[in-house]
């Protein structure tokens, strides 16, 4: 089991491209470069975020984000768009292996009723996992690209030029392992292939915009509804009560004699177990990943985001400021303020040159698994798997000791052992889902990032631990 290499063969931007980074955040409203000319119109047009394919409007440039909650999403998505007040539409994708939600904008021409053009190539291209791609539209290049059935949160893009597309095309590159890539036929990329979107659309699951207030109505009628209903229903419940009190006679009561006291018993708590309450690895590694990109994605000048550490009970990481002359600490405000994240997040120290951030994860869910192996197997299958892959794989037995109270003093605290292990990788954490499902009662208890280093070294690693079986 070894991790997957791609080597990419396809011409590299120029010297002055713009980074990853810099290229996910180049807007609809950039002027027109090189390349095709950017359509006529007035200014308005140029900031419109929709394509026309055939007779149907299809919204693009949408802030996607994974959903936690399927069964109850809008309170999620009403916190995504309070925390930016141009916000007024959401599109909800759950035909996908991975639930999802857009967030769009009436001032970028979006409007109720649009389909998203986002979630619609995700379901064509169900098949593909991963994917980067570029469509020539009539309205310019619209760029977009999916890891791990996900549509990148900044990554749905409509560029006026075709040279801007090309660098953030060439630039998404740099990360590896696209399970399938497209792009026109004349930029002679190895490995592509040039799909003309409307006939990819065909038969592709269309998501809509809806507007937050439509959703909320709905809801406050069905809890009026309810009300209503079990208002009458009390109404008769009394009413036949009284008519039944009327018919029957009055009931003599004969005095009992004092029965002796009953003293219940309490029955002994099993004692849980520390497997019945691991947090479920897929969602925890999500938010992990999600959380992290989005704080690489924000570029402050003159400072540099510091190591990030995501546990159980959220992330932590923070900026030092790096430019002794040009840094500023309005900068780092503007930033904060303009990526939306709430007052007590960041805080900026008293000395103006460092801030901290601290990302709580709540409503993580459990996901309880019965160990399976010993101690003995567990080491040996973790060595094999790191003998295979030519890949290190640090072990070392442990235990945690039960904290429950017994009244019995002679009874011993009962202690439960498992095999922790620690390893570096260039992957990201969904990436790694798959292969810490095939261990039963594991946890992953601490992933740290180091967003200073390339795609292409170690900048992940992931620690855990499998509790063995009793």
């Amino acid at each position: 089991m070894e991790e997957p290499k791609t080597n990419f063969s396809f011409q590299p931007p120029a010297e002055n491209a713009p980074s990853p980074a810099a290229a996910s955040a180049v807007t609809p409203d950039a002027p027109a470069g090189e390349g095709k000319e950017a359509p006529t119109g007035t200014e308005e047009n140029t900031k419109r975020n929709v394509i026309t394919i055939g007779r149907s409007e299809y919204a693009v440039g949408l802030f996607w984000q994974p959903l936690q909650d399927p069964d109850d999403p809008i309170p999620e998505i009403r916190e995504t768009m309070e925390s930016d007040e141009d916000a007024n539409f959401y599109t909800l994708y759950v035909d996908g292996r991975a639930p999802q939600y857009g967030i769009g904008r009436s001032s970028s021409g979006h409007k109720e009723g649009q389909i998203a053009a986002g979630s619609a190539v995700l379901s064509a291209l169900s098949e593909k996992s991963s994917f980067v791609a570029v469509f020539e539209v009539k309205e310019g290049w619209w760029f977009v690209a999916a890891r791990n059935d996900l549509v990148l949160p900044e990554e749905d893009v409509l560029y006026r030029t075709e040279e801007e597309a090309k660098d953030a095309f060439f630039s998404m590159m740099a990360v590896p392992d696209w399970g399938f890539k497209i792009a026109p036929d004349t930029w002679h990329i190895d490995g592509t292939q040039e799909m003309e979107l409307g006939e990819l659309l065909k038969n592709a699951s269309r998501s809509r915009l809806q507007g937050i207030s439509a959703s909320r109505s709905t809801k406050v009628l069905i809890v009026v509804a309810l009300l209503l209903f079990l208002v009458v229903a009390a109404l008769f419940a009394l009413m036949f009560f009284l008519i039944d009190r009327e018919k029957k006679a009055p009931i003599a009561f004969t005095p009992v004699a004092p029965q002796a006291e009953i003293v219940p018993v309490v029955p002994t708590l099993e004692e849980e177990k520390p497997w019945e309450k691991l947090v479920a690895v897929d969602p925890f590694l999500e938010m992990c990943w999600n959380y992290s990109y989005q704080l690489k994605a924000m570029q402050v000048p003159g400072w540099s985001l510091n190591q990030i550490v995501c546990t159980h009970e959220g992330l932590t990481s923070g900026w030092n400021k790096t430019w002794t002359q040009g840094g500023r600490v309005g900068w780092m405000q503007k930033a904060i303020e303009e990526y939306g994240f709430k007052e007590d997040t960041i805080e900026i120290q008293d000395n103006a040159t460092s801030a901290d951030i601290k990302i709580r994860f709540e409503n993580l869910p459990l996901k309880p698994s019965l160990p399976r192996l010993s101690m003995k197997k567990l080491q040996r299958e973790l060595t094999d798997i790191s003998q295979a892959m030519n890949f290190p794989i640090s072990m070392a037995p442990g235990e945690v000791t039960s904290q429950q109270q017994t009244d019995n003093p002679d009874q011993p605290p009962v202690t439960y052992r498992y095999l922790s292990f620690s390893f570096s990788s260039k992957m990201d954490p969904p990436a790694w889902e798959s292969f810490f499902d095939k261990f039963a009662a594991l946890e992953i208890v601490k992933v740290e990032y180091n967003p200073n280093s390339d795609a292409l070294s170690n900048n992940w690693k992931y620690e855990g631990r499998i509790y063995e079986e009793q």
